[in-house]
């Protein structure tokens, strides 16, 4: 997906929107690549976190989203301005497919949440091994993020990326069921250390 101006626009006005909204804390924007396949795996627990992961990145993040967020014309073209592609939640998708791995192919970076929706805290979901998946087939590095806050107005917002995951010993390997998992398994202890941070 090329970049175009509305998805530059909407960021700056979402940065300006948050730092009169909330108290904004973000940490490790370096160990972001500058260029290459980056998969960014993150908590999701609320609406905003979409928006939190991608704003201050320098990058456009790429996102899934619901099909049901795809319902109409103008809905299609403001999600597809943001850089979202629709995912069919309930079946086996394999337009979503494709299309993520052609994202990473061209270098892109693509947001992701591993649990595959949203969970409250003190909730918990298994996540799911696509992540895991995607970064193999799509040579990408993964960039573990936390994020924390209610979003309250005026309350804190933390955003902490990481450093890369490594994935060496797997890559150029079958990837297995249970290698998928522990990939996912190791994915998932970094993002919520990062989300714990204080």
């Amino acid at each position: 997906m090329e970049v175009n101006m509305f998805y530059n626009i909407a960021k700056y006005a979402l940065r300006l929107m948050y730092l009169v909204m909330f108290r904004v804390e973000v940490r490790g924007k370096e160990n972001i690549p500058k260029d290459g396949p980056v998969i960014i795996c993150a908590n999701h627990s609320s609406n905003f976190d979409p928006i939190s992961a991608a704003i201050y990145v320098k990058r456009p993040v790429n996102f899934m989203a619901k099909k049901e967020l795809f319902g109409n014309n103008f809905m299609k073209k403001l999600m597809y301005s943001l850089h979202a592609f629709p995912v069919d939640r309930e079946a086996a998708d394999m337009k979503s497919f494709k299309t993520t791995l052609e994202i990473l192919k061209k270098g892109e970076v693509l947001g992701i949440f591993a649990q595959g929706k949203r969970v409250k805290e003190g909730e918990t979901a298994d996540p799911k091994a696509g992540v895991a998946l995607f970064a193999l087939k799509g040579n990408a590095v993964v960039i573990p993020a936390g994020i924390s806050g209610n979003y309250k107005l005026f309350s804190k917002v933390k955003i902490n990326y990481g450093k890369p995951v490594n994935l060496d010993e797997y890559r150029g390997k079958r990837a297995r069921t249970e290698t998928l998992e522990k990939i996912t398994e190791e994915i998932m202890s970094e993002v919520e250390k990062l989300r714990k941070e204080p």
